[in-house]
């Protein structure tokens, strides 16, 4: 076990590359083991968007996943996200290799772990090549600077959208002129060139996608909840990665089929239900016991999840720049934490929650800082509140027994 340990990021490095990987999948898909037609579309995404960034002429660029992606399916660059990367990499138990490498790197234990090891795994030569990096300064203040690291030490471009921390006109109007000057620098790094009609195209695709994303959260606050939540804590991902592309729209689509006829038919994918939870943050992304203990032998279902929230509003095609900079200023967690608490509390009355659970993963500012005012406006309207300490990614820092006994008393509470 420990040679495999060993040639497993080589191996899986060269799989990626090899069009072996890509033919073996879509046998699988032939074959129809995906019974779902959502996963379905997000394997013939992961293909489509891999032959992309491991093509011999590969034009890949490296964001942060509060860029929008819709602008640079507009310039045809295939996007590569390496904090959604890092998450995968601990739910394949790939975190303590990477983290170890980041850290003998230089890079400080008291970082955040979806960063160290995004760093490890570049170390381990997992990632594929870019041209360049692209980031927006809001939300984590930690993603620009490691991609500016990363833009470094490849030699290639980094460019930084600079985001106020209000939205005002003013603010819009100064991240649209940044989008603009990022498109000249990503045309100039990659060989891309600027076709106002396909970005317009890409901002038609995000909102189809949305609209069919918003039906699903409509849905979602049926009783009983129809989507098993713990299954729902990849959307942060599928935000960042799909929204103008086609493929987003197929699978939202596809996923409001499948939640609708679960709503229709009285069903739902987990059958001991006694608790409705709303999650705040993520979830630990390497094997855990956390969310099926909640599940099915506490009864408490996680009717919705904050990071699963479309947040904008319908994109103009019209003038699709302006269109994104509004986006990127209209996340709940810019500017003033109370922003967040409204939109949270409007989340809990909206699908009726029992509780609300706050995962506090180490490291991340922008969550945990915001902790103590979400967490009193929330408890000022009566709503229990329950703080889980732990790491999405390095799962040294998930004390599973005092854990077990704060959940099982909060659920203890909720029964009061």
């Amino acid at each position: 076990m420990r040679h495999w340990e060993q040639l497993k990021p080589a191996f899986l490095r060269r799989l990626a590359r090899s069009h072996l990987a890509f033919g073996l999948a879509e046998r699988a898909l032939a074959l129809k083991h995906l019974p779902k037609e959502q996963d379905q579309v997000l394997l013939r995404f992961a293909l489509d968007l891999g032959e992309k960034l491991f093509a011999k002429d590969a034009r890949g660029v490296g964001a942060n996943i509060f860029f929008p992606a819709e602008l640079l399916y507009g310039l045809d660059i295939p996007p590569f996200y390496p904090e959604v990367a890092s998450g995968l990499g601990a739910s394949l138990g790939m975190a303590e290799e990477g983290l170890a490498k980041a850290e003998a790197a230089g890079y400080p234990g008291d970082l955040c772990t979806f960063h160290r090891n995004a760093v490890g795994m570049k170390l381990r030569g997992l990632f594929p090549p870019l041209r360049a990096y692209v980031a927006t300064s809001h939300i984590c203040d930690v993603a620009p600077q490691i991609m500016a690291n990363f833009a470094y030490e490849d030699g290639v471009p980094f460019i930084l959208v600079d985001v106020p921390p209000e939205r005002d006109e003013e603010s819009v109007d100064y991240v649209e002129r940044q989008l603009e000057a990022a498109i000249s620098e990503l045309c100039a790094a990659t060989g891309a060139s600027f076709d106002i009609d396909r970005l317009r195209e890409a901002i038609r695709l995000s909102n189809q996608a949305r609209r069919y994303a918003i039906e699903v959260m409509e849905l979602r606050r049926a009783s009983p909840s129809p989507l098993r939540g713990s299954g729902m804590f990849g959307q942060l991902a599928l935000i960042a990665f799909l929204f103008g592309s086609p493929h987003g729209v197929e699978y939202y689509r596809a996923l409001r089929d499948y939640t609708r006829g679960l709503v229709e038919r009285g069903a739902s994918e987990q059958a001991n239900q006694r608790y409705r939870l709303l999650w705040l943050h993520l979830k630990p992304y390497y094997p855990n016991q956390l969310l099926a203990h909640l599940e099915d032998e506490l009864g408490a279902a996680i009717v919705f999840e904050e990071m699963s929230l479309v947040w904008w509003d319908e994109l103009d095609e019209r003038r699709p720049l302006r269109a994104l900079a509004e986006k990127i200023l209209s996340h709940p967690s810019l500017g003033p934490a109370k922003h967040r608490a409204e939109v949270v509390l409007k989340l809990a009355r909206e699908f009726a929650v029992d509780g609300v659970v706050h995962f506090n993963h180490w490291g991340c500012h922008q969550s945990t800082g915001a902790l103590r005012i979400v967490r009193d406006r929330l408890r000022r309207e009566g709503i229990p509140f329950l703080e889980i300490d732990g790491d999405c990614v390095d799962g040294r820092n998930l004390q599973w027994g005092p854990l077990l006994t704060r959940i099982e008393g909060f659920i203890e509470m909720l029964e009061g």
